[in-house]
C-alpha cells in the first residue's frame, strides 16, 4: 500500500499539472484573440454557415459549424480559439483513459501527453475547422470500442454508435477510422462479437444520427460530396508520388516528438544501461497489441494507399485527427526499466517545446505581417470593415442589412464582425447559400462589396433580382488602413447597395 508521502506526492504532482494545463489553455484562448485583428478563414467561414443552423453546407455536414456558433455567441472573439483547445484537451483525456485500458495508468498519462509533441496539435489548431472537430472524435472512437470490446457492455455499443454519428456530421473522413476499425473486427479473433447485438445496435444509432445529413446530401444533388471530390482532384504532374509527399508531411509534424524522444534517450542513456530489466515489458494489454498499431498508424498508411491507387490530390491538413494515439504507441513502446530515468526527461523536453511554440505563435501573430510586408489572414481589418458596411447601409436605407455577398471573405468578415450578423449570398453557385432566397432579397436588398479597382462584370443572384424588380442600387468605396501597416497602401474596397423600394433612405 503506498505511503502517505507517496499519495502527497501524486497530489502535487497532478495539482502542478493541472495549473500548468490551465495556463497553456487559457494563453491560447485570450491572447490569439488579442493579437489578431481578423478571425482566421475556416473560422470566418464556418460561422458564416452556423448561423444558419442547416443539416448540412456546400463543404461539410453541420455539426462543427454549428457547434462553432455557440461558443462564438457565448464567448465572442474568443470562443473559437477556446473551442479549438477544449478539443485539444478533450482528445488529451480520451486518450489517456484508452490507455489506461492497454497500460499502467502512469504510462498511459505520459503516452496522452506526449500527443503534444505532434506539431497539429499547436500552432495549426488556433483555427478551429473540421478537422480540429475531428480530433476528439477519433479519440472517442478508439476509446469506446476498446471499452466494447474489453466489457462488453450494451451501453457502451450505443456510446459508440452515438460517437460514430456524431463523426460523420463533423467531416466524412471519419469513415476512414470506422474503416479500419471494422478490418480490425473482421481480420481478428474479436469478429466473434458481430454474433452478438452491441455492434448491429452501434451501426444503427450511428445511420439514424446520420440520416437528417443524408437526406439533405440527397436533397442538395450530393453537392457536398461532390465538393470532396473536388479538392482531391489531383492538380500535380506525379499524383501518386504526390502520396509520398502527404505522408512525409505527417511525418514532418512528428518532428517535434522524435527529437523529445531522441533528446531523452540521449540523456538517459546512463542511467538506461544500470537499469535492472523489468518483466513488466512495455506494458501493453497482451489479448489486444494490435489494436494500439491500427489506430496509431492504419488511417495515415490507408489515405496514403488509396492517394497512391486513385492519384488523388491529398491535402496535408487532412492528417491532423489521425495521430491521436502517437504519443500513447510511443510510451507503449518503452521498454519499463527505462521509464523511470525517461519519464522526467520526455515531459521536460515536452514542455520545452509547448513553451517554444507558444512564443514562437504569439510573436509571428503580433509580428508576421511587419515581417512578411503583407498581411496574414488574421491580419484583415475586420471590425473597421464591418462599421464602414453599417455606415454605408444606413447612409442610403433605413431598414437593418440582412445580406451581405460578392467577395465570399470581405463579406464573410463583415457578417461575422456586425452584432446582428447578417446572413451571406456565397458567390459561384446559389445553392451554395440556400437561406438566400430571391424573396428574401426582393424584401430586403443587399449589401455587394468587392476588392480591387471596378465591380466584376456580374453576380447573377444580384443581376436578377435587378432585371425583375428594378430595383435601386447606390455604391461607392472605401479606403480601409490596414491594423499593423502590413501594405504600403490601404485596402481599397468597391460596394453597391441594393436597396428595396420601402427601404430607401430619402435624400
Amino acid at each position: 500500500m503506498p505511503s502517505t508521502s507517496s499519495w502527497l506526492k501524486r497530489f502535487l504532482a497532478l495539482h502542478n499539472f493541472a495549473m500548468v494545463a490551465t495556463v497553456y489553455v487559457l494563453a491560447w484562448s485570450l491572447l490569439p484573440p488579442l493579437l489578431s485583428s481578423s478571425l482566421p478563414l475556416d473560422v470566418v467561414e464556418s460561422l458564416t454557415w452556423g448561423r444558419e443552423w442547416q443539416w448540412g453546407y456546400y463543404k461539410h455536414p453541420p455539426l462543427a459549424p454549428w457547434v462553432l456558433q455557440m461558443f462564438y455567441l457565448a464567448f465572442g472573439k474568443m470562443g473559437p480559439f477556446l473551442l479549438s483547445q477544449l478539443c485539444i484537451a478533450a482528445t488529451l483525456w480520451l486518450v489517456w483513459r484508452m490507455g489506461c485500458r492497454l497500460m499502467v495508468r502512469e504510462r498511459a498519462f505520459l503516452g496522452a501527453v506526449l500527443t503534444m509533441g505532434v506539431a497539429y496539435y499547436t500552432t495549426p489548431a488556433l483555427e478551429f475547422n473540421h478537422n480540429v472537430a475531428q480530433m476528439p472524435v477519433w479519440a472517442a472512437l478508439g476509446y469506446s470500442l476498446l471499452a466494447c470490446l474489453q466489457d462488453g457492455r450494451l451501453r457502451q455499443w450505443i456510446v459508440l454508435g452515438i460517437v460514430a454519428g456524431l463523426g460523420m456530421l463533423t467531416k466524412y473522413s471519419v469513415a476512414l477510422l470506422l474503416f479500419c476499425q471494422v478490418m480490425y473486427l473482421l481480420l481478428t479473433a474479436e469478429r466473434r462479437v458481430l454474433r452478438r447485438p452491441g455492434p448491429w445496435l452501434a451501426l444503427v444509432i450511428m445511420l439514424a444520427l446520420f440520416a437528417p445529413h443524408l437526406y439533405w446530401l440527397w436533397q442538395s444533388d450530393w453537392l457536398s460530396m461532390a465538393y470532396a471530390g473536388e479538392r482531391a482532384a489531383s492538380a500535380g504532374t506525379t499524383p501518386r508520388l504526390d502520396a509520398l509527399v502527404f505522408l512525409g508531411a505527417q511525418a514532418l509534424n512528428h518532428l517535434p516528438l522524435a527529437l523529445i524522444v531522441a533528446a531523452a534517450l540521449v540523456f538517459s542513456r546512463r542511467e538506461r544501461q544500470a537499469a535492472p530489466v523489468i518483466e513488466e515489458g512495455r506494458g501493453l494489454h497482451a489479448s489486444r497489441p494490435g489494436y494500439l498499431l491500427v489506430l496509431a498508424l492504419g488511417p495515415g498508411l490507408l489515405v496514403t494507399l488509396l492517394g497512391a491507387a486513385t492519384g488523388k490530390n491529398l491535402r496535408d491538413m487532412w492528417g491532423m485527427p489521425m495521430w491521436s494515439f502517437s504519443g500513447l504507441l510511443v510510451a507503449a513502446w518503452l521498454p519499463a526499466h527505462w521509464l523511470k530515468s525517461m519519464r522526467p526527461r520526455l515531459l521536460r523536453g515536452l514542455m520545452v517545446w509547448l513553451l517554444l511554440i507558444s512564443l514562437l505563435s504569439g510573436t509571428y501573430l503580433a509580428y508576421g505581417a511587419q515581417w512578411r510586408k503583407r498581411p496574414a489572414r488574421t491580419d484583415w481589418p475586420q471590425a473597421a470593415l464591418a462599421q464602414h458596411a453599417q455606415e454605408a447601409w444606413k447612409a442610403v436605407a433605413n431598414c437593418r442589412l440582412d445580406t451581405v455577398a460578392g467577395d465570399y471573405w470581405l463579406a464573410g468578415l463583415i457578417t461575422v464582425a456586425l452584432p446582428y450578423r447578417p446572413s451571406i449570398l456565397i458567390a459561384g453557385d446559389e445553392r451554395y447559400s440556400p437561406w438566400v432566397t430571391p424573396q428574401r432579397l426582393r424584401a430586403h436588398g443587399a449589401l455587394w462589396v468587392w476588392p480591387g479597382k471596378a465591380a466584376p462584370e456580374s453576380f447573377r443572384p444580384l443581376d436578377k433580382l435587378l432585371s425583375e424588380t428594378g430595383m435601386p442600387w447606390r455604391e461607392g468605396l472605401w479606403q480601409v488602413d490596414w491594423p499593423r501597416a502590413a501594405t504600403g497602401g490601404p485596402l481599397t474596397v468597391y460596394w453597391r447597395a441594393y436597396i428595396p423600394e420601402g427601404c430607401a433612405r430619402r435624400p
